[in-house]
């Protein structure tokens, strides 16, 4: 089966947070084939150290030379009213374009107002043609943020991650259970049996395989993957086929 990856970063932080350096895509694309992780969702933090518009290219221009069709790129989504990202509109076009699979939003990082003003236009087009948005903690996104996100969005395809509780189903459960269009990211679970008891509740499909690496290892979550007392058919759409699915209803390929 094939093992994607929802939670991928590449690019020097210089912030001493990564278990181990991996500054470069080419560092990345060794980690996951010694780990055997066939591509996924792929953030380059030069879009939060360099700048958005410069590590949004890069990145694009990274997922485009490695040919690897199971491999897209994230951007770093910014509120339109400066003109320094593709206006809402222009969103859709330009990820199928450029192969990329979601957006983020890093508030906190990128130094806006995560509000109705500042975000629903934004959002609304998101949310209209089912581009899956990332909404983690570790981007500098609060939970109440995220709550209040899909409280003006219901049918936003989220992926939804918190690395600042453990264990954090409290927070996540009720939104899996409200929100028919919620993907939890599964890079920060490590609650014990959380996998079962996530698909037993609210279907495999609505889990994605994540590491966060390469601040967190490859090895972590693929061991807890594997040994989750599941169904061969739920692992492989937590491992895979829901993140190919969800990346396909949004730009194609």
């Amino acid at each position: 089966m094939d093992i994607l990856d929802c939670h991928l970063n590449f690019g020097a932080t210089n912030n001493g947070v990564p278990y181990r350096n991996c500054d470069t895509f080419e560092d990345l694309q060794e980690e996951l084939a010694r780990s055997g992780i066939g591509g996924g969702l792929v953030r380059c933090a030069y879009s939060s150290t360099v700048g958005v518009n410069y590590g949004n290219r890069f990145v694009a221009d990274k997922v485009a030379a490695a040919g690897n069709p199971l491999m897209w790129g994230v951007w770093a989504a910014l509120p339109p009213f400066t003109g320094e990202t593709p206006p809402p509109e222009a969103l859709p076009a330009a990820m199928a374009e450029n192969r990329i699979g979601a957006l983020y939003l890093s508030p906190k990082t990128h130094r806006y107002v995560a509000d109705p003003l500042t975000l629903d236009g934004l959002l609304g087009v998101c949310s209209d043609a089912k581009l899956p948005v990332i909404l983690n903690t570790c981007y500098g996104i609060t939970m109440e943020q995220i709550y209040a996100i899909l409280a003006r969005f219901p049918k936003l395809s989220a992926i939804v991650g918190d690395s600042d509780c453990w264990p954090n189903a409290r927070r996540l459960y009720p939104l899996a259970a409200a929100y028919e269009r919620v993907y939890m990211d599964l890079a920060y679970v490590m609650d014990a049996g959380g996998i079962e008891d996530m698909t037993r509740r609210f279907g495999a499909e609505k889990l994605l395989f994540g590491t966060a690496f390469p601040e967190r290892y490859t090895g972590s979550m693929l061991a807890v993957t594997r040994a989750a007392a599941i169904g061969e058919n739920e692992r492989a759409l937590i491992f895979g086929g829901n993140l190919k699915r969800i990346v396909k209803e949004a730009i194609g390929v």
